[in-house]
């Protein structure tokens, strides 16, 4: 399970890394190559926006994930940590907070993505 890192659960159940990565590769364009001897785990080197300049930089890792985020809402006023565990993919890359950086463009790729993948289905049922 990859935990305290970049992740983003994609779904509670689970999920093959074939499909994982399908869903990825339709949300964001990810252009990815296979990391040799690491069946789950691949080289980003692109995506709808372009291709990135280093080649092996970025790395995604498809598998069991907990995904932590934190929220102020409590009434003490201190952050209080949330845990999601699902199956969904980690971005890793040498510095940590371009590897964070690229899973946030990530994730509004994917709301994206879902949110038109939902309006056309509501405008062919409704």
């Amino acid at each position: 399970m990859i935990k305290d890192r970049n992740t983003t659960v994609l779904a509670t159940e689970y999920q093959d890394t074939t499909d994982l990565k399908k869903f990825l590769k339709y949300c964001t364009g990810a252009i990815m190559t296979p990391v040799q001897g690491k069946e789950d785990t691949f080289w980003l080197h692109g995506d709808k926006r372009g291709d990135y300049y280093e080649k092996k930089y970025y790395k995604v890792v498809f598998g069991p994930v907990t995904e932590v985020s934190y929220s102020h809402d409590n009434k003490y006023g201190q952050p209080a940590k949330q845990e999601r565990p699902g199956y969904g993919f980690d971005i890793q890359a040498s510095g940590d907070y371009n590897g964070w950086s690229l899973m946030g463009e990530y994730r509004k790729m994917i709301e994206e993505a879902m949110k038109d993948y939902k309006e056309k289905k509501e405008a062919v049922n409704g």
